[in-house]
This record gives C-alpha cells, structure tokens and sequence, in this order.
C-alpha cells in the first residue's frame, strides 16, 4: 500500500483524572462518562490519542527517560552484563540491530522488562520469559526507580481500563477479571539517528501485542509515525502528556471496533539521541480474551477467534531478537 507522510497531527487530548478520583468526589460520575466518551471516539478513529490528568508531574516522567539515558550511554561491556542471552532471551538488554520487525534490523538499543513469570509460563519447560529483571549495576538508583514507575503506570492501566469498559457500555469493572495478576511490559529503548546512508527504521512498523500502551517519550520530534487513513503521520510530542494507543487484545476484545494501529519510529535528527519508555498494561499471562458480545453485534463481521494472551506474546516474542543459535 502506496502511503504518504505528514509532519505532524493534533491526535485527540484526554484528561484521565476522573478516573483517578474518588468514587464519592462531586460528579465524578457525569466526568467519567464524558471521558469514556472520547476514549471511545479517540480508539474508534485513531487508536491513538493524547493522556494528560494522569498526575505525573513533569520531573516524574523525565526520571525514567534519565535513568534509561544514563544506562544507554555506559560503555559496551557494561551493558552487556545483562544481555538477554545472559538471561532469557527476553528480559534484558538488546544491542543496536538486534532487535528484529518483520525481518529487518531495527536501529535501536534497549532494555525489556517483564512481570514475574506465572507459574503456568514455568512449567512450559521453555526459557523464554521465564527468568528474572537483570538489574545493571549502574546507575544505582535503577530498581528504585523502575519498581516505583511499574507500580504507577499499573494504577493508571487500570484507570484506562475502567475508562474503556465504560465507553463500550460494558461497565467500568468488566475487564478487572482479566487484569487481575497482568503480565506487565516494559521497555527502555534509546534511539541514536539512523545513519545517513541507512535504507532501514529505528523500529519497523508494528501493532503492540497486549491491551494499552502507555508511552514516555521525550521532546524529539517526527520520530514516531502513526498509520491513519493511508498516511503515515507524525504525533507531535506534549509535554508532561503520554501518548496512548490499544493493542491487539483490545481489537480481539471489540471485535475489530477498536483497531490496533500500525506504527513506526524513524528518527533521523542528527545529534539527538532519543529515548522512550513504553509500558505496555496487559492481562495475565493465561486470559483468554474473547470478543465481547454487544461489540460483535454492534461490529456486524463474524467473530474473531479467542486469543490467550501469553500464547500470543509467546509467538511475538521468540521472533523478536537476533540470537543467533543461541535460543534454547
């Protein structure tokens, strides 16, 4: 498909904060569903949109982007301490061009993280996913900071959750069952420019595997590029904002109503090394997520089938790094 590319678009704003209120606040009630509303209208439309009210101050979200930076910038070898090979082959570091998008090298570094492994996950007798977070020696304050940050993003998943629920109609605790022990991710990725001479991407193009994803970006512009209408287009980062889009459960969940976006990073500034942080607020490991009746209706196309969710990360994931032979 012959697409085009826009420098920048006005992707939809939301204030979150009504579901970060008090039940009993003064019409918290009338607040959340006027949220719901343009979280419905925003993942109908774009799958993408703007999330400010969520009660991060500005340093808050630049500390996470600092810690990663000072990680990414430490020589090689001190990286290399917590490669994914040296784990299992998911949680960990990834050299420059090991990470792999359909079949290319992408052109970035960078550290994932994983909720603990289930029990069901370990007695898979495979590797993958079943290790433990490395923790790099420098800088000190990482666990600190990623454990603090793991636990706000995860209030904030649930909020968004609640947000949906609501504008499907479905009520704000439906998907509380299937979020219950969510097999959370999290990536720090650092995005040196592409070289002059490269054909490729710094990440190529995608949708994300789970339900929401919560990213973190810094200031850098036209490097994230979202699929609208043909177009590639170029959010425009907001400060103190993240920019949000659903993933694959939430299309399986809605039955095509709500689309998992394609999207992509091409970041070419010179001099500019980029960061961000992805949270990616997911189900447990074992949900299975079966599209919803009232959108099956509502959708008028033959119901997707059920997807659970780990298998589905599974089949994501194991494809993802160049390993080598080394993959047990």
């Amino acid at each position: 498909m012959l697409v085009t590319t826009e420098q920048t678009l006005s992707l939809p704003l939301i204030d979150i904060s009504p579901f970060l209120a008090p039940d009993d606040a003064p019409d918290v009630q009338l607040a959340r569903q006027a949220t719901a509303e343009l979280v419905d209208k925003a993942c109908r439309e774009v799958g993408f949109f703007y999330l400010v009210g969520h009660g991060l101050t500005q340093e808050e979200m630049t500390e996470i982007r600092t810690v990663a930076h000072e990680f990414f910038k430490q020589t090689p070898e001190e990286k290399e301490e917590i490669h994914i090979t040296k784990n299992d082959f998911a949680r960990g570091y990834q050299r420059l061009g090991q990470n792999i998008t359909q079949e290319a090298q992408d052109w970035h570094e960078a550290i994932d993280l994983y909720a603990p492994a289930p029990k069901s996950l370990l007695q898979k007798g495979i590797k993958t996913l079943c290790g433990s977070n490395p923790i790099p020696r420098h800088p000190e304050r990482f666990s600190t900071v990623v454990n603090s940050y793991v636990q706000t993003m995860t209030r904030l998943g649930a909020a968004m959750m609640r947000a949906i629920g609501l504008g499907l109609g479905v009520g704000e605790t439906f998907f509380e069952p299937y979020m219950q022990e969510g097999f959370w991710v999290m990536r720090m990725i650092g995005y040196p420019p592409l070289p002059s001479s490269s054909t490729g991407l710094s990440c190529g193009e995608h949708t994300d595997y789970g339900c929401l994803t919560l990213l973190n970006a810094d200031s850098t512009p036209n490097a994230l590029q979202v699929l609208s209408n043909g177009k590639w287009i170029s959010p425009t980062p907001l400060p103190n904002a993240f920019i949000i889009n659903i993933g694959d459960m939430i299309q399986v969940w809605t039955n095509g109503i709500y689309k998992s976006t394609l999207h992509r990073v091409i970041h070419s500034s010179t001099n500019v090394y980029r960061i961000s942080v992805p949270f990616f607020y997911e189900p447990a490991f074992d949900a299975r997520v079966r599209p919803i009746d009232k959108c099956v209706q509502e959708s008028g196309v033959e119901r997707l089938p059920d997807v659970v969710y780990g298998e589905h990360l599974l089949g994501k994931v194991t494809g993802n790094f160049d390993v080598g032979e080394q993959r047990m």
